[in-house]
C-alpha cells in the first residue's frame, strides 16, 4: 500500500484506528519543528554570540546533579502509580501444576491464570531449580530463571508468584531512569517527564508483567550504563579512588546482565567504547595540563577494570550454575565449586547455547526484522482468547508516540555529536547502537522484544530534546514537553485494556487499536 492509498483510506473511512496514526505523525512533526525553532538562539543575544564564537570540544565532562528534595514527590507518585498498574490484574494467586499445564494446548489454557509464550520454558525451569532437578530450558544462562525461582519461592507457584519479581523490576527500572535523567540533565521536570515516557511505553509495561527473563537483563543493562555514565563524568582531577565505585558497579551489573542473556555482551561493547573514550580524554587532560602521573593512573585503572569487568562477572557467571551441579547430585560442602565435573557442566552448556543460537532454523508467525522494530510495525502476540463476542489479546510493541519520535530524536543525537560536540548525545547514541547493531547481522529468528534495551536510549534521547527545549524556551517549552508526555499517556490509556489482557468487544480492536494490517490484533 502506497502512502497515497493510505491517506485515501483514512479519508474514506475515518475510524479512530485510521485517524490516530495520522494525527500522531502530524503532532510529532510540529514538535520537532518547535525543537528546531527552540534550538536557535535569538539573534544578538549572548547565547547567539556564544554559538557563533564557540569551538566546543567533545567531552563527557558535565555537572552531575544529585537528587534533591524536589524530586521526592514526583518520584514517589510515579512509583506508586506504576506499581499499582504493574500488579493489578497480574495473575491468579492459585497454585498451578506447571508440569501438567505445559501439556495443555495454549488455546485451551485459562486466560491470565496459566502460562503463556516463553513462560512455558522459563517458569518450568524455575520450578525445576527449586526442586533440584535438571533444567528444561538451557538456551540462556541460569540467572534469569533463578530470579523467577526466587519470586516463586517468596510468592508461590502461581501466575502472580512467578510474575511479581519481574513486575517489581519494571518499576525499579523507572526509579533508575529517573535518577539517571536527573544526574544527566539536572532538572526535576525533565526527569519526571522522561520517566513517564518509560512508564507509558507499551513494551516496558507488557514485558515486565510476564514471567520471562528479559526484564531482569534490561534492568541490569540500564544500571551498567548509569554507573558507566557516572564514571566517565568524574572530574579527571579527582583522586583515583573516587572513580572506583562507579566503575565497579558498572562491571557488576554488566556481569549480572550477561548471566541472564548473552545479549548483555552487546551492552558490554557499548560500555567498552565509552570506557576507551574516557581514557583517551583523560590522557588529553594530563597532556594539556602538563600533569604527571598518567601512566600510573592508567595502569591502576586497567588493573581494576580487569577485576571489575572480567574477574567479578566471571565469578558471578560461574556461581549461577550451582543449581545445575545440585541437580547432578553434587554438594557445595563437598567441593562442588572446585570439581572438574562442575566446570564440565558449565562448559557443555556454553557449547549447547552457542550451537542453539548459531544454528537455529525456525519460523514463527510473529517474528520480525530489526528495522520493523525501529518502525514499530510488527508486534509480537502473546495471548489471544475469545469469549462470546469479546476478545482478550495482548502483545509486546512500542508506544508509537515514543518510538516514532525516538527515531527522529536518535538522528538528532547523531547530528549533535558533530555539530555541537555533544558528549551526552554521543553517550546516548553509543548505548542505542550497541544494543541494536548486532541484531542487524543476526540471521536467526528474532522478535521485537529484542529491541527492549534499545528503547531505553530512545527515551533518553527524547529527554535530551526535552532538556534543550526547556533551557531555550522555559515556560513555553515546558508546555510543549507536557504536551508530548500527555500525548504518550493518552495513547497508553487507549491501549491499556488490551495491554493488560482485558476482554474487549471486537469493534474496539478493529476501529480503535488496529492501526496497521501488520498489527496482529
Amino acid at each position: 500500500m502506497s502512502i497515497i492509498d493510505y491517506f485515501k483510506g483514512v479519508i474514506s473511512n475515518p475510524t479512530p484506528a485510521a485517524v490516530f496514526p495520522t494525527l500522531i505523525v502530524i503532532l510529532l512533526v510540529l514538535f520537532f519543528l518547535y525543537y528546531i525553532f527552540a534550538l536557535r538562539p535569538r539573534q544578538g543575544t549572548a547565547d547567539w554570540i556564544h554559538v557563533k564564537l564557540a569551538k566546543n570540544e567533545l567531552t563527557f565532562l558535565s555537572k552531575r546533579t544529585p537528587m534533591e528534595k524536589s524530586d521526592i514527590a514526583p518520584l514517589i507518585l510515579i512509583t506508586v502509580v506504576f506499581l499499582f498498574l504493574a500488579v493489578f490484574n497480574l495473575g491468579s494467586i492459585n497454585t498451578v501444576d506447571v508440569l501438567h499445564e505445559i501439556t495443555v494446548p495454549a488455546a485451551e489454557r485459562p486466560h491470565m491464570t496459566s502460562l503463556y509464550f516463553d513462560e512455558v520454558f522459563f517458569v518450568r525451569t524455575a520450578a525445576e531449580h527449586l526442586e533440584l532437578r535438571w533444567p528444561y530450558e538451557i538456551s540462556h544462562p541460569p540467572l534469569g530463571k533463578e530470579l523467577i525461582s526466587a519470586s516463586i519461592l517468596l510468592f508461590g507457584m502461581s501466575p502472580l508468584g512467578w510474575r511479581l519479581f519481574g513486575a517489581i523490576s519494571g518499576v525499579i527500572l523507572l526509579i533508575v531512569m529517573y535518577i539517571f535523567m536527573k544526574n544527566m540533565f539536572g532538572k526535576t521536570f525533565v526527569a519526571a517527564c522522561g520517566t513517564l515516557l518509560l512508564g507509558f511505553d507499551f513494551m516496558r509495561f507488557v514485558q515486565t508483567r510476564i514471567g520471562t527473563i528479559d526484564t531482569f537483563s534490561v534492568l541490569f543493562i540500564l544500571l551498567s550504563f548509569f554507573f558507566m555514565y557516572r564514571y566517565i563524568t568524574t572530574d579527571p582531577a579527582a583522586p583515583f579512588k573516587k572513580s572506583l565505585l562507579s566503575l565497579a558497579l558498572s562491571g557488576l551489573f554488566f556481569g549480572l546482565s550477561f548471566s541472564i542473556k548473552w545479549t548483555g555482551f552487546y551492552a558490554g561493547a557499548g560500555l567498552l567504547v565509552l570506557y576507551i573514550i574516557r581514557l583517551v580524554q583523560l590522557g588529553l587532560y594530563y597532556s594539556s595540563t602538563r600533569k604527571y602521573g598518567f601512566i600510573d593512573y592508567l595502569l591502576k585503572t586497567l588493573l581494576f577494570s580487569v577485576l571489575f569487568f572480567v574477574v567479578v562477572p566471571a565469578v558471578i557467571y560461574y556461581l549461577t550454575y550451582i543449581p545445575y551441579g545440585l541437580a547432578r547430585g553434587m554438594s557445595i560442602s563437598e567441593g562442588m565449586l572446585w570439581d572438574p565435573d562442575y566446570f564440565a557442566i558449565i562448559w557443555s552448556n556454553q557449547l549447547s547455547m552457542f550451537n542453539y543460537h548459531s544454528k537455529l532454523v525456525a519460523e514463527h508467525p510473529f517474528s520480525s526484522y530489526w528495522w520493523q522494530w525501529v518502525l514499530n510495525i510488527r508486534p509480537i502476540l502473546y495471548e489471544s482468547k475469545v469469549l462470546d463476542n469479546t476478545r482478550a489479546t495482548f502483545g509486546s510493541f512500542g508506544n508509537p508516540v515514543i518510538w516514532w519520535g525516538g527515531i527522529v530524536a536518535m538522528i538528532i543525537m547523531a547530528v549533535r555529536v558533530f555539530t555541537h560536540r555533544d558528549g551526552k548525545a554521543l553517550f546516548i547514541l553509543i548505548g542505542y547502537l550497541s544494543q541494536l547493531l548486532p541484531w542487524v547481522a543476526v540471521s536467526r529468528i528474532v522478535f521485537i522484544y529484542h529491541y527492549f534495551p534499545s528503547s531505553l536510549f530512545i527515551i533518553l534521547a527524547l529527554a535530551h530534546l526535552f532538556n534543550t527545549i526547556v533551557e531555550q524556551r522555559d515556560s513555553v517549552g515546558k508546555s510543549v514537553v507536557y504536551g508530548y508526555t500527555a500525548l504518550a499517556g493518552i495513547i497508553f490509556i487507549i491501549f491499556y485494556p488490551m495491554l493488560s489482557g482485558f476482554y474487549l468487544p471486537g469493534w474496539y480492536y478493529k476501529d480503535i487499536l488496529k492501526w496497521f494490517v501488520t498489527w496482529p490484533f
